[in-house]
């Protein structure tokens, strides 16, 4: 329910800073369990990045998103039900070469079928990949993605293709920074989805399934300052208001969470935390008639870190009959700043090679210069943050920036599960 009683006049079991997939997920599962919950988001509107926007008629995401089905689990587990289809490979292309005007398109097909590789080349690329999914994933948790294929692999072309591999799977235009383990995982990992109408139906299943297991909802909550320790946390809010609770489970950016604790926090999150470095992506979403080129609905830039696809080969994400909805985007190489109107443009000239005349197609446009995909990059195993890690007793960390085998939303429901058992945990043992 959204809250319309006093908040600050009960005890609660449980007080979830932020409303986003990973937080009312959390406020699920614990309801379930009979917890008294209070989810506090600072905006005016739930979901955080998984919302979705109307251009239109059309249900548009923030940038590409795809939804890996290893999640699927946990949301079952909390009575929601997806509904996509998984993107075929038909359909799809490799762009390479760096200069648009020398840049060669080969669709997959005839990547291994055509003269673009050497027989040598793809002889490496097949061993590569059936060693990669036997192969036990521990020993590569203290390296990086570019150290580990520095010796995996001789080809340098063969070495672009998984680095384009890599950047499909975990949005990281940065392999000298990736734990080796994350994007290996990755490439052996699950399928994925788009799912119709857009990610938004995800938290407004989520919503709908909070409101039924009793959770209490505040919107536009800006917490100022946590202080206390189990069993008695307390949450300031910037309006003067402050709730008790037993514990806390925070989904919120982990900068943000440092500036609620303060000097509480231990040394080792804080270090963390400081060396932490966002994944981000400059991002064209655009709601089209068609597709000038319609046998090209997916491509992805070798040397340039390009990304092209249309979402509406499988999913409906419009109302409007014959529209469609695609996203081009750049995955940015975060220890590089770039200008986002040269973002842009290097994007529309992308679409210019796969995609020629696509401009006379537009029924709307958006860009999203720099978008947070993921808070923080995975690195080796010695930077990895857990769910208790911050110090303070009772309060639980998730997020995508938590753990070291998950990463993106697998990252915060993995988190979210880990942390709300630790919980349940310490309540049911304060009952014995």
């Amino acid at each position: 329910m959204y809250s319309t009683e006093d908040i600050t006049g009960v005890k609660w079991d449980v007080v979830i800073l932020g409303g986003g997939i990973a937080g009312l997920t959390a406020s699920i599962l614990l309801a379930q369990e009979g917890k008294k919950v209070l989810v506090l988001e600072k905006g005016g509107n739930l979901g955080g990045r998984g919302i979705s926007n109307n251009l239109g008629k059309a249900h548009v995401n923030l940038g590409p998103h795809a939804l890996f089905t290893d999640t699927l689990e946990v949301f079952n587990e909390v009575g929601v039900n997806i509904t996509g289809k998984s993107p075929k490979l038909s359909g799809g292309a490799f762009v390479f070469g760096k200069d648009n005007e020398k840049m060669n398109v080969v669709d997959i097909v005839n990547l291994f079928l055509g003269s673009h590789l050497k027989w040598k080349e793809k002889m490496e690329f097949i061993r590569f990949y059936r060693h990669i999914r036997k192969m036990e994933l521990d020993p590569l948790n203290g390296i990086s993605l570019k150290q580990y294929l520095s010796t995996a692999l001789s080809s340098n072309k063969v070495k672009d293709l998984i680095y384009t591999f890599v950047r499909l799977s975990t949005y990281s235009n940065n392999p000298e920074l990736i734990s080796a383990r994350v994007a290996i995982s990755q490439l052996r990992g699950t399928s994925v989805l788009y799912l119709n109408e857009g990610w938004q139906t995800i938290v407004n299943n989520l919503i709908s399934r909070a409101k039924e297991v009793g959770v209490t909802i505040q919107k536009k909550a800006v917490a100022s300052k946590i202080s206390g320790e189990y069993p008695e946390l307390t949450i300031s809010l910037k309006d003067g208001q402050m709730m008790k609770s037993r514990s806390i489970v925070s989904t919120i950016n982990p900068h943000d969470l440092m500036k609620l604790v303060g000097e509480k926090a231990s040394e080792s999150f804080r270090k963390k935390v400081d060396q932490m470095i966002p994944v981000r992506a400059a991002c064209l979403d655009l709601v089209m008639s068609g597709l000038p080129n319609p046998k090209t609905n997916l491509a992805l830039g070798v040397e340039n870190p390009w990304y092209f696809s249309n979402h509406s080969t499988v999913a409906k994400l419009s109302d409007e009959p014959g529209q469609i909805v695609v996203h081009v985007m750049k995955y940015l190489d975060s220890m590089i700043e770039t200008e986002a109107q040269n973002d842009e443009y290097e994007l529309e000239c992308f679409l210019d090679v796969i995609q020629p005349g696509w401009r006379n197609y537009i029924v709307s446009r958006r860009f999203l210069p720099k978008i947070v995909v993921s808070n923080a990059i995975k690195k080796p195993r010695e930077n990895i943050v857990e769910a208790d890690e911050i110090g303070i007793e009772g309060l639980y960390i998730a997020g995508d920036w938590v753990g070291d085998k998950e990463i993106l939303l697998s990252a915060s429901l993995s988190s979210v599960k880990n942390a709300t058992k630790l919980l349940e945990k310490k309540l049911a043992f304060q009952h014995l």
